[in-house]
């Protein structure tokens, strides 16, 4: 691996991060390039995340890094570069298993029922109708930083 750098999306991006949130089979909501920072290595598009702007909250979303980058914290540092441009509190939703790795970001579980809406909703329909299929999602909020 070269050097990874972290960079704000632009319009040309859009296609690429459409391509890699449905690749894994993410939550296709808000995918604006506008709302993205891009892991870029030599030029090639490696990682992507967001932070969802809703009128009472900020969600955290859409992190993707390509298979074969994983396990070099690039994911980390999108992490990183998204919270360092927010000044407060930030949601994400993930599936139980992940929960230790936004918890290294500062993330904790919250119940569905203290999210703010429209998390709150997407929380409860999304998290009941995933259960269903043998899959446990799970609400994480990072307080502002003080």
């Amino acid at each position: 691996m070269s050097d990874v750098s972290i960079r704000p999306a632009t319009a040309a991006d859009q296609n690429v991060i459409k391509q890699m949130v449905r690749d894994e089979n993410l939550d296709r909501s808000s995918l604006h390039w506008s709302h993205f920072l891009i892991a870029q290595d030599a030029g090639a598009i490696i990682g992507i995340g967001q932070i969802r702007p809703y009128p009472k909250c900020r969600e955290l979303g859409s992190l993707v890094v390509k298979k074969e980058y994983r396990g070099q914290h690039i994911g980390e540092k999108i992490i990183a570069a998204l919270l360092a441009q927010e000044s407060g509190d930030v949601y994400l939703e993930c599936l139980r298993h992940n929960e230790t790795y936004y918890n290294r970001a500062g993330f904790y579980r919250i119940p569905w029922y203290q999210a703010p809406m429209p998390l709150k909703l997407k929380s409860f329909v999304g998290g009941t109708l995933i259960r269903l299929f043998g899959y446990h999602v799970i609400a994480m909020k990072r307080d502002r930083p003080i």
